[in-house]
């Protein structure tokens, strides 16, 4: 395929096409009266860091990032190249989207370390499912850090207990919530190791963990000011579970169906 024609495309492109394969909506801010949030859905994990940078640029406030997820997605320190996160054009969403589709590692699993430089979150809370020992915890890494840009120190700590997360949290501080459906997969021993033979939890388990009326959600429903869920689904042992934990998922979040103009987030037993 001739390179120039290619160039034409790309200058000529609508500069509001999200990257393939991601979607968006945009929904009144939970428990608030006014504004709203993007919820950006993505195939693959490392495309959150598009609607992360995109939220950067219009950010009052920088949130702490809550990622629930059954891998560590952080990265390593040669995940973060300096002069490639400095010269990227974050208000150019076409360069954004193809940032995270060509740059980022394509295992999905450094994304974190990178936006952290660029300074999208104050610092980060990963969640990991606890069903499989993590790269953080054979290490017995309960905590990293990373400097931003403008040498500013960021944290991110690891836990497998919702509970010393939320004991953690600092009080009142907004949230970026992060969700990879495959922290609600389980390996199935019959296949051993075989990529795609993962089985999901019970419905029941699922509601438990998202629910905004139980205890991780409702302690965090009013600060959450962006939302982004990974389908992931060669990790959820395919598309049809992958879409299942979503039905779950949008069952328990909001009140219509996402990507739509009729979604909107359900109200807490709080309000």
């Amino acid at each position: 395929m001739d390179a120039k024609r290619i160039e034409k495309w790309l200058k000529d492109i609508n500069g509001w096409l999200n990257p393939p394969g991601c979607e968006a909506s945009f929904v009144s801010l939970p428990g608030h009266n006014n504004g709203c949030c993007t919820v950006g859905i993505v195939h693959e994990h490392r495309f959150a860091f598009y609607f992360w940078g995109l939220y950067s640029l219009e950010k009052k406030s920088s949130p702490v990032l809550i990622t629930i997820d059954a891998h560590d997605d952080v990265g390593v320190p040669d995940e973060v190249v300096p002069d490639d996160l400095e010269n990227l054009h974050i208000q150019n969403r076409l360069e954004l989207g193809l940032f995270a589709w060509l740059r980022l590692r394509s295992l999905n699993d450094g994304h974190i370390l990178p936006a952290l430089y660029l300074d999208f979150f104050s610092d980060v809370y990963v969640l990991l499912n606890g069903r499989e020992d993590s790269a953080a915890f054979k290490t017995l890494r309960t905590a990293q850090q990373q400097m931003d840009r403008n040498g500013c120190m960021h944290t991110v700590k690891f836990y497998q207990d919702s509970g010393k997360l939320l004991n953690d949290l600092p009080p009142d501080c907004p949230v970026f919530l992060d969700i990879d459906l495959d922290y609600f997969s389980v390996s199935n021993p019959q296949a051993g190791s075989v990529l795609g033979s993962e089985n999901i939890v019970s419905d029941e388990e699922m509601k438990s963990t998202l629910s905004i009326d139980e205890p991780l959600l409702r302690q965090l429903f009013d600060r959450i000011v962006g939302l982004t869920i990974a389908l992931e689904p060669e990790y959820c042992g395919g598309l049809v579970n992958s879409l299942h934990v979503l039905d779950i998922l949008n069952q328990e979040l909001f009140e219509g169906t996402l990507c739509t103009n009729a979604c909107k987030w359900k109200k807490s037993a709080n309000h």
